[in-house]
C-alpha cells in the first residue's frame, strides 16, 4: 500500500488510527508505516505512471508551501500545517489539502523544445547525465499552483517542485537551462499524457 492509500484509509476512519483529530498521531503513524517498510526492504512503489497527476505524495509539502508561508527549507507538511493551525485544526487543514491535492486538475500546459546548446548547459549547470529534449511548464486549475517536467529519450522526469504562479516556474527553467525559452502553448485541455513513464526526480536540484 503507497502512502497516499495509506492516508486515506486513516481518513476514513480517524478513531481507528488516530483516536480522532490529532495531526501528530496522524504524522507518527504514517511515519511508523514508512519506516517498517523501510527496515524489511519493503519498496512502498506506485505503478508505473504516464502523467504528472495524480500528483505524487512527495510532492505534498511543496503544495502546501504554495498556500502558506515557510521559510525553514527543511520543514516538511507537518511543521508548517502545526505552526499555523495547531494538532486539532491542523488536522483538519490537512483534510482539506489533502482532498485538494488528490483532485488536481490540469487548465493547460506549454512546451519547449530544447536546443542543444540549452541541453549541454542543463548538463552543465545541474550535473546530471541526462540531455532533455523537451521541457513543459504546467498550469493547475482552480489557481492551485504550477507543475514542470522534462523529457528525455527514455522517460519523464518531474520537477520535485510545485510554482505558485508561471513567474517561479520560468525563472526555475532559466535556471536550468541558461536562457529564455520559446514556448508553445496548449489551452483547453484537462490532461497531459504521455508514452514513456512519469518519475520524479529523486532529488531537488541545486543550481
Amino acid at each position: 500500500m503507497d502512502t497516499i492509500k495509506l492516508i486515506e484509509h486513516m481518513l476514513a476512519k480517524p478513531y481507528l488510527f488516530t483516536g480522532g483529530e490529532d495531526l501528530t498521531a496522524l504524522k507518527y503513524f504514517q511515519f511508523g508505516y514508512d519506516f517498517c517498510l523501510a527496515s524489511n526492504m519493503i519498496l512502498n512503489e506506485s505503478p508505473e505512471k504516464y502523467s504528472l497527476l495524480p500528483a505524487d505524495w512527495r510532492l505534498f509539502t511543496e503544495f502546501i508551501r504554495c498556500s502558506l508561508t515557510y521559510d525553514e527549507p527543511k520543514a516538511d507538511w507537518y511543521d508548517i500545517l502545526m505552526t499555523y493551525f495547531g494538532n486539532k485544526e491542523g488536522y483538519r487543514m490537512f483534510v482539506n489539502y489533502f482532498d485538494n491535492f488528490r483532485r488536481l486538475e490540469i487548465r493547460s500546459y506549454k512546451r519547449v523544445m530544447l536546443t542543444d546548446e540549452q541541453q549541454q548547459a542543463f548538463v552543465k549547470i545541474t550535473g546530471l547525465d541526462k540531455y532533455p529534449t523537451v521541457f513543459y511548464a504546467v498550469e493547475l486549475a482552480d489557481g492551485a499552483g504550477w507543475l514542470s517536467a522534462y523529457e528525455t529519450d527514455s522517460v519523464i522526469y518531474q520537477r520535485r517542485h510545485f510554482f505558485k504562479d508561471e513567474s517561479a516556474l520560468l525563472e526555475d527553467a532559466r535556471s536550468l537551462f541558461g536562457s529564455e525559452l520559446n514556448w508553445f502553448s496548449v489551452t483547453g485541455v484537462s490532461e497531459l499524457n504521455f508514452k514513456k513513464p512519469v518519475r520524479l526526480e529523486l532529488n531537488k536540484i541545486s543550481k
